[in-house]
């Protein structure tokens, strides 16, 4: 059983108050799918893992329960790749295996949302629309930029057989295209 978009959105809705959470979600699922679709992959599902990876972010009581909570939620919703690949990306709490290109889209997509977003918001103009792609893969080397980004994380899209570059790419035009939704 799959959700659509929308009724994914609905769902984190219930159990997210905070709208930049839902932002991010929203971000997240933006990116997958733009990714499932360079891949050849299922679009509708790699977007509705996005928008649901972090439903449980506001429930749980911090990363040891980080979407064990959400498996809760989503039992008898989604099917169990979509709750493995939502708990994979927990994997250091959760130990399940990064061992899918969902799974790893999820990781990687995931960390990318931040380093985009962090780029937006040093910009003058707060805008997505105003982030490059050199400045992006600038901002990537720069370890001293968003330290809480992870840099290994968003390096695993190697494992999907993306490049770095191409990577930030398909995420900055997959934020950039929902950028309204978004705020920034």
């Amino acid at each position: 059983m799959m959700l659509e978009r929308e009724s994914a959105l609905d769902l984190v809705r219930k159990y997210v108050t905070k709208e930049n959470n839902v932002k991010h979600m929203i971000a997240v699922g933006a990116i997958m799918r733009v990714v499932a679709t360079r891949l050849n992959e299922d679009s509708n599902k790699w977007e509705v893992v996005g928008i649901l990876h972090d439903i449980d972010y506001e429930v749980c009581s911090g990363p040891a329960d980080h979407t064990l909570k959400a498996k809760e939620l989503l039992s008898g919703i989604v099917d169990d790749e979509v709750i493995e690949a939502i708990m994979a990306h927990n994997y250091e709490n959760t130990n399940v295996p990064i061992d899918s290109p969902l799974k790893l889209g999820l990781v990687a997509c995931d960390a990318v949302s931040g380093l985009v977003l962090a780029c937006a918001l040093v910009m003058p103009s707060k805008k997505i629309s105003d982030v490059k792609l050199e400045s992006l893969a600038k901002k990537f080397k720069s370890k001293d930029f968003a330290k809480g980004v992870s840099r290994e994380r968003i390096s695993r899209c190697s494992e999907l057989g993306l490049g770095l570059e191409e990577f930030l790419w398909l995420a900055l035009t997959s934020m950039n295209n929902i950028s309204i939704k978004l705020g920034f």
